[in-house]
């Protein structure tokens, strides 16, 4: 009889709560599926079952139904690419903007500022680190970047001797990894120094964040197996004991720089990120090991992925298109005459194609491709359909999301949108307000500067130095090559699928089939 209650009243509250999210939600009168408004099961069938498709759902669902639509019982997102700067507000408009814990909690990361909430702790935190990632300190940061592209190149000269394939993707993670570590951190591993090119970094990363949909859903899952000794979490996963390893490292260095005089960091060639937050004025709060272990897993993270397959993106479109590569070797070869030398990043920033060309790859590789939700915490947000010209008031306190895939495949504003064509950057400088690869406003990438610096030191340097040979994409045998190149790079059993999104796992999601991108140096 208790049982039969039980069961009852949980039939009544169920009941109850899909009429509710139904017929009486503040959201119920916003258009989209009726299934998507009763439960978040909807997205898990999407994003968990059928492997990060939700994103694909929902820009079908605005082709259906309009511009602004609900995508679960809490939560809406808009398809208008000018709408991105009011709900991704600057620090000069004087709104708040807050974050969606159910979204931030999937990286298990809680002190990070990517998982930080509200808009004045976010402020706060993300000034202590203000300096350390400016236009200023990444541009005194060229020689290591530097040193770290000769010894990317020295490999490639190695795999021409050894007629070796190169994983092109692990070579470029490893490039990245390094790069971010030895400044986050004061030291890397050498990945560019390993003979696999060191990637389980890079599948560590990745997989953690592939996992983010199901964590969104159940984060007792990520809670449990974070409470499980560290040897039994080594047998779970391969990947997992990778991060262990590092999370180790990163206590210890911490610890060590906690126990350290603050007149030993006016020695260093460059501070290390937890001395930038240890010497801020940040609370002693904000400055417990937990706090800046997370904070430099979410940097060298997202320093390591986003970045180093926006290159490959590029590497791939350059070799695959003859014309597009011979026009950005001759820019280079006209601005760096000498082909073993490097300019100063003010001056290669300024060299118009070659910025296009990261501009495109950018635009392909999307950044974070998952939805990025915002919540306006005062006051209501407005939003009108251009095209029907009904007007909405979104409440207060509703997470609104957008995405970067949306509108980077937005037709009007990028026709053809899909083939990599970095000429339009050129034609319509207006077009550099719809790229959001690093999202925009008070929460946008703070790496944003050591990105752009990675990507014009890179291929700069590899496309001043080689060539390509092979074929275009109809099959027809065509190279680029000048005279003096050190020889000439060919994509290797790699097609377009290898670089098309196929889903949503936080970062793109390739092709199932896909064996990734490779290169042959001849």
């Amino acid at each position: 009889m208790i049982i039969l209650m039980l069961f009852s009243l949980a039939g009544l509250y169920i009941a109850g709560l899909g009429i509710y999210r139904l017929y009486f939600s503040p959201l119920a009168a916003f258009p989209g599926p009726k299934l998507a408004a009763l439960t978040l099961w909807y997205e898990f069938y999407y994003d968990v079952i059928l492997r990060g498709q939700y994103i694909f759902r929902i820009r079908d669902l605005h082709e259906k139904y309009g511009p602004i639509i609900r995508i679960n019982p809490y939560e809406l997102h808009i398809s208008d690419p000018d709408y991105y700067s009011t709900l991704y507000a600057s620090s000069t408009s004087g709104v708040r903007r807050d974050k969606w814990e159910w979204y931030t909690k999937q990286l298990s990361t809680p002190d990070s500022m990517f998982a930080t909430t509200g808009h004045e702790l976010h402020r706060v935190r993300r000034a202590a680190l203000g300096r350390f990632f400016s236009v200023s300190s990444i541009r005194r940061l060229q020689p290591l970047l530097m040193s770290k592209v000769d010894l990317l190149m020295e490999r490639f000269r190695k795999a021409r001797e050894l007629k070796t394939v190169i994983p092109l993707e692990h070579a470029l993670a490893a490039f990245t990894n390094d790069i971010v570590m030895e400044y986050a951190y004061g030291q890397s591993q050498n990945r560019l120094a390993k003979e696999n090119w060191g990637p389980e970094y890079l599948h560590g990363a990745v997989n953690a964040a592939k996992y983010g949909s199901l964590m969104k859903q159940m984060i007792f899952i990520f809670d449990f197996v974070n409470s499980l000794p560290a040897w039994v979490q080594a047998k779970v996963s391969p990947s997992l004991e990778l991060i262990i390893r590092i999370h180790k490292l990163t206590e210890k260095i911490i610890v060590g720089i906690k126990s350290e005089p603050p007149s030993t960091y006016e020695h260093l060639e460059h501070p290390t990120l937890f001395h930038e937050i240890l010497s801020s004025s940040l609370p002693d709060s904000e400055k417990t090991v937990k706090r800046l272990k997370e904070e430099a897993m979410i940097v060298v993270g997202a320093g390591t992925s986003t970045t180093s397959w926006a290159l490959c993106v590029a590497v791939y479109h350059l070799l695959s298109k003859p014309p597009l590569l011979s026009q950005l070797k001759q820019e280079l070869s006209e601005n760096i005459p000498e082909r073993n030398t490097q300019l100063p990043l003010p001056q290669l920033e300024q060299l118009p194609y070659l910025t296009a060309v990261i501009q495109e790859a950018l635009r392909l590789s999307y950044g974070v491709v998952t939805r990025l939700q915002r919540i306006s915490p005062d006051v209501p947000l407005f939003f009108t359909d251009e095209k029907s010209g009904k007007k909405w008031i979104i409440p207060a306190k509703t997470p609104v999301s957008m995405t970067s895939v949306l509108i980077h495949h937005d037709e009007n504003i990028f026709p053809n949108s899909h083939e990599f064509r970095p000429e339009r950057w050129i034609e319509n400088p207006r077009l550099d307000k719809y790229l959001v690869a690093f999202s925009k406003g008070t929460r946008q990438c703070l790496g944003i500067n050591l990105a752009y610096a990675e990507m014009y030191v890179c291929l700069s340097t590899i496309f001043r130095l080689f060539g390509s040979q092979g074929v275009d994409e109809l099959g027809r045998a065509q190279g680029v090559h000048n005279d003096g190149d050190e020889g000439n790079l060919e994509l290797y059993e790699t097609t377009s699928k290898d670089v098309e999104l196929a889903g949503d796992g936080f970062v793109p999601l390739r092709a199932v089939d896909s064996k990734g991108i490779y290169l042959r140096v001849q």
